[in-house]
């Protein structure tokens, strides 16, 4: 059953990678946790100098994380900025995560040497100017970077990718060298044992810190779980021993280029992490990874959870219970370490409809457990500003009017 599951969440994930109520707004705001400010102020206000801000601390982290995730096509367009910036402008959310290598292996950063003039893709040509938009408006900009899932990597580096014990059929018709290693969908994968490899992403990391980002963001830093895993050949031994702590060097090393740059470290990791000792098959040892990092972000979306996890009928549609235990489980794992817990959250329907209660029941669970720091994923960046402050506490006032309002009616009749 175990080994079901996982396989069963790999699967899902691998489609979303990075691959989830007080009685009325007066009780809201008086339950805000501590590093929370009210929209209205922080929203509002204006200088003579600048343009108005969203925000009331410009160039500088917020004391709570609250993010959303766009790509590097939705920011390089001036009509996903239209669609996205009313987020960032009317509600609580003070952080953007955005794209700057996915796991094709596009890098939307120019000037990065070994990734070439092939692999760079003008996305979004103006983004060290929009990141300095957003920063002077009270926007944290953090840049994600997809690590070892690299198609691209591994054809223009084959020496650099995983290899393959005897040649797999899928490789050579997608293209690949025929002793590149490719998983069940023919993708293959940068080698994460060769510092090689490590160092392809760290310039990458290194370029969106030059570019004005507050924090970078690994995703896919593991091995790979699909396909024929057990012909996968590395550069150097690998095993459940050392799987994680190649991936800690790996950290370890991005660490200390961008730390004197004033540049924070952050990763993603499956969101099971936090409730077992083992590393999944793919690495992600959650403990041994801590070290030189400002977070880690496990992704918990409720739609992952093999049906039955947690003692849950319907992970999927219970999204409070599904993140308040996979957040107890990683508080727990993450006991005496100084990282801030960053969960991912589900704003997407996959199988269930998100309301936007269902969305904000996953930031309550968080909330509920004393973690405030949070990031929405919606793969086509189309969040539900009503799951936000101010417009949740808003609806949830006049919904109660409005009950209230009837229930006098009817005592009257």
């Amino acid at each position: 059953m175990k080994r079901s599951r996982n396989v069963f969440l790999f699967r899902l994930i691998s489609q979303f990678p990075g691959a989830s109520a007080a009685a009325c707004a007066l009780l809201l705001c008086a339950a805000a946790p501590a590093c929370s400010q009210s929209p209205t102020e922080t929203k509002n206000s204006t200088s003579t100098t600048k343009p108005p801000l969203w925000g009331d601390y410009p160039n500088e982290r917020p004391s709570c994380v609250k993010g959303i995730h766009l790509t590097a096509w939705f920011v390089g367009s001036k009509k996903g900025r239209q669609k996205f910036e009313p987020i960032l402008a009317e509600t609580e959310i003070n952080t953007a995560v955005i794209d700057v290598k996915e796991s094709e292996g596009d890098v939307y950063i120019p000037g990065v040497k070994l990734a070439g003039k092939e692999n760079y893709v003008a996305a979004c040509p103006d983004l060290k100017a929009y990141v300095k938009f957003l920063k002077e408006r009270g926007i944290y900009c953090i840049a994600r970077v997809t690590c070892f899932h690299d198609e691209k990597f591994a054809k223009m580096r084959p020496e650099w990718a995983i290899h393959s014990a005897s040649p797999i059929p899928l490789a050579a018709a997608h293209g690949y060298r025929k002793d590149v290693w490719v998983d069940r969908k023919g993708t293959g994968w940068a080698d994460a044992t060769n510092p090689e490899a490590w160092n392809y992403n760290i310039e990458i990391a290194v370029k969106a810190a030059e570019l004005g980002f507050q924090e970078v963001q690994f995703d896919y830093i593991r091995f790979p779980s699909d396909g024929p895993t057990k012909l996968c050949v590395y550069s150097r031994p690998h095993n459940k021993e050392t799987a994680p702590k190649y991936l800690a060097e790996f950290i370890q090393r991005a660490h200390e280029k961008l730390a004197p740059m004033g540049v924070r470290l952050s990763i993603d990791v499956f969101g099971l992490t936090g409730s077992t000792n083992d590393d999944l098959g793919i690495g992600q040892k959650l403990k041994q990874l801590l070290s030189n990092l400002e977070a880690v972000s496990p992704m918990m979306y409720p739609s992952h959870y093999y049906p039955g996890e947690y003692g849950l009928k319907s992970p999927n549609a219970s999204p409070y219970d599904t993140v308040y235990h996979s957040i107890r489980d990683t508080k727990k794992a993450l006991a005496g370490h100084p990282v801030e817990l960053r969960p991912w959250l589900q704003d997407f329907s996959l199988g269930v409809k998100y309301t936007p209660a269902r969305v904000r029941d996953q930031i309550e669970a968080a909330a509920d457990l004393g973690v405030n720091e949070w990031i929405l994923w919606n793969p086509g960046c189309r969040y539900t500003k009503e799951a936000l402050e101010p417009f949740w506490s808003e609806a949830k006032a006049k919904a109660q009017a409005k009950s209230e309002s009837e229930g006098e009616k009817t005592g009257e009749r």
